[in-house]
């Protein structure tokens, strides 16, 4: 007998349900990029048509076959990494493939360090397969000025505190504190991605924006912007087509994205004060422990006030 079909009989027993692994991740953007992972993957090795609803009972399927002895997942892998360099930037085929690997172990069907080497040695290096335009002033008005005022609050916003998108869909009302120096935003520990509670500031011309955003609205939801993220991405994306901004882009991940308003943050704000404090307020894990050592609150609000100029995209404008 072959001996990946040995391999795949003794360990049988450790399998568990892609239901079981699903839930061992509870972070719902893990999740959701293991789910995508698989569904391509069971789609491009079976070559089923999978939908979201019938996935876990099409993994389970796949499971069985290994177990069975009918399927060799290593070459079902390397199959699986050659068609992902045909669609897929080399970030998200390299994110994809690992996702899978660690399925397929969790699932009682390890690959060998020399099988993971082979198969990683297939892909391009993990680079984001784009070319992202330079943000500008003078760019971030003009998409500021296109898009819709619900969503133009939400730039300015972003680029003011340097959040993720996800974590200010999320914010509420109270987590608003206007009666300080600069608005401040407490963003709790449960919606971060480093599950630990920070503090960041809005410039001016943010909070005028969203104080004016919020008088406006007539709806008793309390989240600050109540839509979704996907909601965001249409209108981003729409608006940078309408202003052939994303025509510098190859595939599918577009030139002008959310995520580059955090980049904007970091950038700009370390031009005029201190970067770690830049890395601390936008949450980069690796800053803020430092961050919480060696800066005080109030000397935290010092560098942003220093920094806001920076920040600032409609300040002297005709």
């Amino acid at each position: 007998m072959h001996k990946k079909a040995e391999k795949q009989k003794t360990t049988a027993q450790k399998t568990l349900t892609t239901k079981q692994f699903l839930s061992l991740y509870p972070n719902k953007k893990t999740q959701a990029n293991y789910q995508l992972a698989l569904k391509h993957y069971i789609r491009i090795t079976t070559e089923q048509t999978i939908s979201s609803k019938n996935l876990n009972t099409a993994c389970d399927r796949y499971i069985e076959e290994l177990t069975a002895g009918n399927r060799n997942y290593y070459l079902d892998c390397k199959t699986y990494g050659q068609k992902l360099c045909e669609t897929y930037s080399p970030t998200t085929a390299n994110l994809y493939l690992r996702c899978v690997c660690l399925w397929l172990e969790e699932c009682g069907f390890p690959l060998t360090k020399r099988e993971r080497q082979r198969l990683t040695a297939q892909l391009p290096p993990p680079k984001p397969k784009k070319c992202e335009i330079e943000l500008k002033r003078k760019t971030l008005r003009i998409i500021y000025d296109t898009l819709p005022k619900h969503m133009g609050t939400l730039l300015l916003v972003l680029l003011a505190s340097g959040m993720r998108l996800g974590e200010t869909l999320q914010l509420r009302k109270s987590d608003l504190r206007w009666e300080e120096e600069r608005t401040e935003i407490s963003i709790p520990a449960e919606i971060t991605k480093t599950k630990t509670a920070r503090t960041t500031y809005l410039t001016e011309e943010a909070s005028e924006a969203l104080l004016d955003y919020l008088r406006t609205r007539t709806d008793s939801d309390e989240r600050i912007f109540p839509f979704s993220a996907e909601s965001a991405q249409y209108y981003l994306r729409k608006t940078a087509k309408q202003l052939g901004l994303n025509a510098q882009s190859e595939g599918r991940t577009p030139a002008v994205h959310w995520h580059m308003t955090r980049k904007w943050f970091i950038s700009r704000f370390s031009l005029a004060a201190n970067k770690d404090v830049a890395e601390h307020i936008a949450g980069h894990e690796g800053y803020l422990s430092i961050s919480y050592r060696r800066y005080t609150k109030k000397q935290i609000l010092k560098e942003y006030i220093k920094a806001e100029k920076k920040l600032s995209i409609l300040k002297g404008r005709e």
